[in-house]
């Protein structure tokens, strides 16, 4: 029997000190709730649970970001509502005005109801916002650059890929045009000078007597209304009118009852005059199915699968030096919503510019029964173009809210695996607990009777 080494009180220490060691653990995963709160507790169960937290964090922004480009995509869509309403009214007005009992007050006065519906639909492209982001203005589109600055990109489709385009403008498109061939009157209309200019259908009636202030301002006001500019020039003093569109389309026609009428407004009668097309070519970037068509100053390259460029070609001062047109079309400009927890896992939003212009009704004008009737197939080709874009917008909704529903699905299995590596078992953890405190206890005990040992030494002292 040994007193310096109280073996038996140390192995009762040592065990007791583990015993109390895991009871500190138990204690510490029962108040927690978790099975590993240090790296100790189980190191590879804690890096499989760091990235499963950064997934599922990632994973719920995701589904936030899903739900803000829906709201987005709500406002663009919101405002296309209103703009497709917009143009079944400017439809029924140009359905109204094509009726031959209109008289042209009646036209102008529906006129001018066109012209405020397509002032509102500019103002829509330009201020329907979210979150400062003006949604329909063609910023949420593929970006371009012209190298010319007399040709732009009107618009392009969705099939269109990122890629340099070059065409080649080798013909100006002009307006209708007729010059007066001697200097406008300045006297009053003379014996015999009476009569009846017909100028695209529409009758002007000069009467002998009238002042040439008179009868300029009925040939003007009346040009006016079939979208025609009637001007004296200011170099030559001839009666000059020309058509305000472009293309072959347009023309501007002279008839007159009198040939002494004629002369003395300078016009040779009878007349007409034609428009004249852009024309290109394509050059280079397109694939050998494309086709080029033209109407007026709007060049139209299309091909399979829905590929479609619009471009619109000024006047080209000099047409051999600077005819070459080379468009560059990006990546940048579609709004890139993050839709996943990782890198690249993204969808892109595409929303093209929506104004008068773009729509093809800049110059509707519905004063004449003829351009009543053009206006009616303008009206029906804007409204199938807005429809394009809402029903793109609705796949592009149903898209995301799919995307948002495996998100959450997604986040709510990986949390429930993620519980299985980090949550502690709270039964089995108790019942572990309570052997452990057991443990303790009889452990406690057992020190205290091997610190009693040595005392039985002292009776062999004593003896």
């Amino acid at each position: 029997m040994r007193i310096n080494h109280n073996i038996s009180a140390l192995k009762a220490n040592n065990q007791l000190y583990r015993t109390n060691n895991q009871l500190d653990k138990s204690l510490e995963k029962l108040s927690s709730g978790f099975r590993i709160n240090r790296a100790a507790d189980d190191a590879a169960g804690m890096a499989i649970s760091q990235k499963m937290k950064t997934q599922i964090a990632g994973l719920d922004q995701a589904s936030r970001n899903a739900s803000d480009g829906i709201s987005v995509i709500q406002t663009a869509e919101g405002a296309l509502t209103e703009v497709g309403s917009m143009l079944q009214r400017m439809r029924e007005l140009a359905v109204q005005a094509a009726n031959g009992t209109n008289t042209t007050e009646d036209r102008d006065s529906i006129q001018a109801e066109i012209d405020q519906l397509k002032d509102e639909i500019q103002r829509i492209s330009d201020t329907t916002e979210f979150n400062t982001k003006i949604l329909l203005n063609g910023n949420i589109d593929q970006k371009s650059y012209s190298d010319n600055s007399a040709v732009s990109l009107v618009s392009l489709s969705d099939e269109v890929e990122k890629g340099n385009y070059a065409i080649l403008v080798t013909g100006n498109a002009e307006q209708a045009v007729v010059n007066g061939t001697s200097a406008y009157f300045t006297t009053t209309i003379g014996s015999g000078e009476g009569g009846k200019i017909n100028i695209n259908g529409q009758d002007i009636i000069i009467e002998e007597g009238e002042s040439s202030i008179e009868v300029f301002e009925k040939i003007r006001d009346t040009c006016d209304i079939m979208g025609i500019d009637a001007k004296i020039d200011t170099v030559t003093g001839n009666l000059n009118l020309t058509s305000r569109t472009y293309g072959s389309k347009y023309s501007i026609n002279i008839e007159s009852t009198n040939s002494s009428l004629s002369a003395k407004l300078g016009l040779t009668t009878p007349a007409t005059q034609y428009g004249v097309d852009a024309t290109a070519t394509i050059v280079s970037g397109f694939n050998s199915t494309a086709t080029l068509s033209v109407d007026g100053k709007q060049i139209t390259v299309t091909d399979t699968g829905n590929f479609e460029m619009i471009f619109e070609a000024e006047q080209i001062a000099d047409l051999a030096a600077d005819g070459n047109v080379n468009v560059t079309v990006l990546d940048a400009g579609p709004m890139e919503l993050q839709i996943g927890a990782n890198e690249g896992q993204t969808m892109n939003v595409r929303i093209p510019k929506v104004n008068p212009k773009t729509l093809g009704i800049d110059t509707a004008d519905i004063r004449t029964e003829e351009g009543a009737q053009k206006a009616i197939t303008a009206f029906d080709n804007a409204v199938t173009s807005v429809t394009a874009i809402r029903a793109k917008l609705g796949a592009y909704q149903n898209r995301l809210e799919h995307s948002i529903s495996n998100l959450d699905v997604t986040s709510e299995n990986m949390s429930e695996a993620l519980s299985r590596i980090e949550d502690v078992d709270m039964a089995e953890e108790m019942a572990t607990y309570t052997q452990k405190n057991v443990l303790a206890q009889a452990g406690t005990s057992m020190l205290a009777q091997a610190n009693e040992r040595p005392q039985t030494i002292l009776t062999l002292l004593q003896g």
